[in-house]
């Protein structure tokens, strides 16, 4: 039997990661609709599963996608208001012929390779994700209200017009009858509702489709690549560039959100359906729900912890090509464990010294072992009512 390579092991562990995140999400419409099936006045299976897919869909949207583009549209005007501007490398200069050959050798032409460089005290090569705000007067308006949303005055008044409102609105008498207002209110909706959905297209278009990866080189970098574990640090930065790592820790920073909310969504759904008839029906069922969203916030916490230190392993692990850079980047990652020390270096650590080949880090287990009592708790009271075994049983 071929055993399979570290990288190929690790980017599968990935990839499991990735599913106990965003599978609770995925599994909503079925968990819903197993609800909305049953009671007394069920629904049919193609509108419960619709209407639970649409529920899915918007906590989606509100708690993953919009977080993540408010961000980009931050990121991206603090990037273009920086002082300092970065330049694009030449790599024809002398000072940075090291740089050049290492990336040719990991297969990547430079010269169409998005790299800047700038003046920093720290030496840290970074490969990140710039991103881009909309053309035209879109991006402007993006702009406006990005530097609108910094000024914590406009919330406060907004909050206190707002509380002025509701205590005010009984004794306040408009001008002009509320009939007229409304046809201009629902033009203004819509208007604001077009624009909005305008601005969401532009930025997973230009983010998602086709998102600017750039790779920051500080001027030391040159300096550090003369020193033995160089090439080895920068061949690990280079594995981060091809696998769009910096694309994947910005949804890191918001998809566990909605994985927590679709598990509370999930496991409520499995309780609903569960037989609660008699008492002792009714500790079960409790017990049973108490475990299953405590598997799947569990599982939650872990996958996204431990999916970082996955890209870091797989990134060491496509960096070292022999037992001397092995050596090298242990010797390293070593001195900086002494200086600031994290579970994530210790395990980088680990998996250096027994070759890239011992394992995945210890919280990988315990999540992936979370998630199936977690997907146990949810899936078994659904199946039990599509296959009829729970039909008749009043929860």
């Amino acid at each position: 039997m071929t055993v399979a390579s570290p990288v190929r092991r690790l980017r599968r562990a990935e990839r499991t990661c990735w599913t106990v995140l965003i599978g609770p999400l995925c599994a909503a419409p079925v968990t819903g609709a197993s609800v909305m099936t049953t009671g007394e006045e069920p629904l049919s299976a193609p509108a419960a599963v619709g209407g639970t897919a649409f529920l899915a869909a918007l906590v989606l949207l509100v708690v993953f996608l919009l977080p993540l583009v408010h961000e980009w549209r931050s990121d991206s005007l603090s990037g273009r208001e920086a002082e300092e501007a970065s330049h694009p490398v030449d790599w024809s200069a002398k000072g940075w012929v090291r740089v050049r050959d290492v990336f040719h050798s990991a297969g990547l032409d430079t010269a169409g390779l998005n790299a800047v460089s700038s003046w920093s005290p720290a030496s840290n090569l970074k490969v990140v994700h710039v991103p881009q705000p909309s053309p035209g007067r879109l991006g402007r308006m993006e702009d406006w209200g990005t530097r609108l949303q910094r000024r914590k005055s406009v919330w406060a008044v907004g909050a206190a017009a707002g509380v002025a409102f509701a205590v005010l609105r009984d004794r306040m008498s408009l001008p002009i009858d509320g009939d007229r207002l409304l046809v201009p209110a629902i033009i203004l909706v819509a208007a604001l509702w077009a624009a909005a959905g305008t601005f969401l297209y532009h930025a997973l278009t230009l983010n998602v489709r086709r998102p600017t990866v750039q790779v920051a080189i500080p001027l030391g970098w040159r300096a550090l690549l003369k020193s033995p574990a160089g090439p080895v640090l920068l061949r690990h930065e280079i594995s981060h560039l091809r696998h769009g790592d910096p694309m994947r820790r910005r949804y890191l920073r918001h998809a566990p959100a909605a994985g927590k909310a679709a598990v509370c969504f999930d496991g409520v759904t499995a309780l609903a359906i569960t037989p609660i008839e008699r008492p002792a029906q009714t500790l079960a069922s409790m017990a049973a729900f108490v475990l299953t969203l405590t598997g799947g916030l569990y599982a939650n916490s872990r996958a996204r912890r431990v999916l970082v230190t996955l890209m870091e392993m797989r990134a060491d692990a496509e960096a070292v090509t022999d037992a001397e850079s092995a050596d090298r980047l242990s010797a390293f990652l070593t001195a900086q464990q002494r200086k600031n020390p994290t579970p994530q270096k210790a395990d980088r650590l680990l998996a250096l010294s027994r070759g890239c080949t011992g394992g995945h880090p210890a919280p990988y287990a315990s999540a992936v072992a979370a998630a199936w009592v977690f997907a146990a708790g949810v899936c078994l009271p659904a199946i039990g009512i599509w296959t009829g075994v729970l039909d008749g049983v009043s929860a």
